[in-house]
């Protein structure tokens, strides 16, 4: 039987962060008597961050714990030291640019200890840097409402399999996560898609709060934003979701297609930057894509046309940004629509 010394571990994750980890570690700061602890994995930080959470720490005591890395083991790996010096009942993450609202760990807390789920899921916004706040919406492919929700049954839990797939949106149970193998691959990029995928689909008890409570900062120059050919670690992502549902008769019941649309919109997404796959590899990556989304079409027997696999299988990037930027537009009316249904019912 598990004994845990307090109910939650918060894993920070910091690299060379200076000027945003104070406030990242300072939003998870609460009241002497709060039950949490704060585990900051440094990995390698060449600059002031630190020397700057060691002087955090000072004041906090036993609620702030360091972890250093003498070099960079990406962000992946860094988590699962992380999970591997926790001692809550339940953990969730935050990255060392990101930081929690004031009522955030009050508001987990209280919905942990009142309904004790495997996975509990809540909402965030982003924010950009010129000071604009976004909410993350429900749209189209996401069936979550402003009222919390019980996503236990997978008839209801299908409607938030389209939601982002990161894993600081959520707090788990520790017990869940050694129990399942949950662990990050060691890369840098889409390092955490296929934690947060089966986090949702194999947690038992699964609940959700419409509440705002993570701030996601976004960078001009993240690493989403470089050319790079490890941006094709997200087609093994995905042949690793493939086999999670070719093994799971029931996940490929529930959520095999809603997880197909997920997948062939963020396989997409990638190249629809037009900056993440070098030139000389964009025909590499439309064929590798175009493969595997067949392999899903044929396992989850989806029939029927579809103009952008087919436009991907050429391999010519020309001949896919033309059908693209037609697939771009028949969404953007479709989103258009969706906003219009709503306002008037």
């Amino acid at each position: 039987m598990d004994v845990f010394a307090m109910l939650l571990s918060i894993i920070i994750i910091s690299f060379n962060g200076e000027k945003y980890i104070g406030q990242a570690v300072s939003s998870c700061l609460c009241p002497a008597g709060a039950d949490h602890e704060i585990i900051v994995v440094d990995n390698g930080s060449t600059d002031g961050s630190l020397d700057l959470i060691r002087s955090i720490a000072a004041d906090c005591g036993s609620t702030l714990r360091i972890i250093e890395n003498h070099e960079n083991k990406g962000p992946g790996e860094a988590r699962n030291i992380g999970l591997a010096h926790a001692s809550g009942e339940y953990c969730m993450f935050l990255d060392g640019d990101d930081w929690l609202e004031p009522e955030a760990i009050p508001r987990i807390v209280a919905c942990l200890q009142e309904w004790k789920p495997d996975v509990l899921m809540f909402n965030h916004q982003q924010v950009w840097p010129d000071g604009r706040k976004i909410p993350n919406a429900p749209n189209r492919y996401v069936d979550l409402g402003d009222r919390w929700a019980d996503l236990t049954d997978p008839a209801v839990r299908k409607g938030a399999i389209r939601n982002l797939h990161v894993p600081w949106n959520k707090a788990y149970r520790m017990s869940f996560v050694r129990d399942h193998g949950l662990l990050f691959p060691r890369q840098t990029y889409y390092e955490d898609m296929v934690w947060s995928i089966r986090a949702t689909v194999e947690a038992g008890a699964f609940y959700y709060i419409p509440d705002v409570l993570h701030n996601y900062r976004r960078h001009l120059q993240s690493s989403l934003h470089t050319t790079h050919d490890d941006h094709f670690n997200i087609i093994h992502e995905c042949r690793r979701v493939e086999t999670l549902l070719k093994n799971h008769a029931d996940y490929r019941r529930w959520y095999g297609m809603k997880l197909y649309g997920y997948m062939r919109s963020t396989l997409f997404g990638v190249i629809n930057t037009g900056s993440r796959i070098p030139k000389a590899r964009e025909g590499d990556y439309l064929k590798e894509v175009s493969a595997l989304l067949k392999d899903l079409r044929r396992m989850l027997g989806l029939r029927g046309p579809d103009i952008l696999l087919q436009a991907a299988a050429t391999g010519d990037h020309g001949i896919y940004s033309v059908a693209s930027a037609g697939m771009i537009r028949m969404n953007r009316l479709r989103g258009r629509l969706y906003r219009l249904r709503k306002k008037v019912f």
